[in-house]
């Protein structure tokens, strides 16, 4: 019953954030493509009183454990659990602090790639679709905003197996809409310059013009 407690709150706390990762998870292997599940938009606008709350019940669980008789027996569980309690707790900003690492090699001429992604809700959501957009070839970096639902992909200039088509159809397979801000444009096919047509405009010869 104390680790189920334990969970409880530390889920809460965190806005279900990993059970989100669970559906991302899911997703990942092809077996459900659940998208977001929602917990965020409902338990994220009250995060910061859920944590306060969660935080005094750990309190008082401290203070309660410790005034038992058998405290000392009891203190390995205790720390154990407040461990868990804490790594789900501040799952959501470990998600954000942690990136996943480039494909293409780093340079200083990138292009970048706009993207809006709606259906995000929470962390978790935004840690699976900056997963999938690192993952992508030719990507250097990827900035992925949840709250906004703006997403920013630096491609390295001429790699050219990005297939912002393929990202698409992945995004949307796991449950997000996406839609192109700005894409990196195609510059590979020849343009119709009026400076390489030919001219129509008459070309006058000074020998034709001379009286023998």
């Amino acid at each position: 019953l104390e680790w189920m407690q334990c969970v409880v709150w530390g889920l809460l706390g965190s806005s279900c954030c990993l059970i989100q990762l669970g559906a991302n998870l899911l997703a990942t292997m092809n077996v459900a493509q659940i998208g977001c599940t929602g917990f965020n938009k409902v338990l994220g606008p009250i995060r910061p009183q859920l944590r306060a709350a969660t935080g005094a019940y750990m309190v008082a669980y401290w203070l309660w454990t410790l005034s038992r008789p058998a405290a000392r027996r009891r203190l390995g569980r205790l720390v154990v659990t407040t461990v868990i309690f804490l790594a789900l707790t501040f799952l959501p900003e470990v998600l954000v602090l942690s990136g996943g690492p480039a494909l293409a090699p780093p340079t200083g001429d990138a292009q970048v790639v706009v993207l809006q992604v709606d259906g995000m809700g929470c962390e978790a959501c935004q840690s699976h679709v900056k997963g999938v957009l690192d993952r992508s070839g030719g990507v250097i970096a990827s900035s992925v905003d949840f709250n906004t639902g703006r997403a920013e992909v630096y491609v390295a200039k001429g790699w050219g197996n990005f297939n912002m088509s393929a990202v698409s159809e992945q995004l949307e397979y796991d449950g997000y809409m996406i839609d192109i801000i700005s894409d990196i444009p195609h510059t590979n096919s020849p343009t119709n310059s009026p400076t390489n047509a030919p001219t129509d405009s008459p070309v006058t010869s000074s020998s034709s013009n001379t009286e023998l």
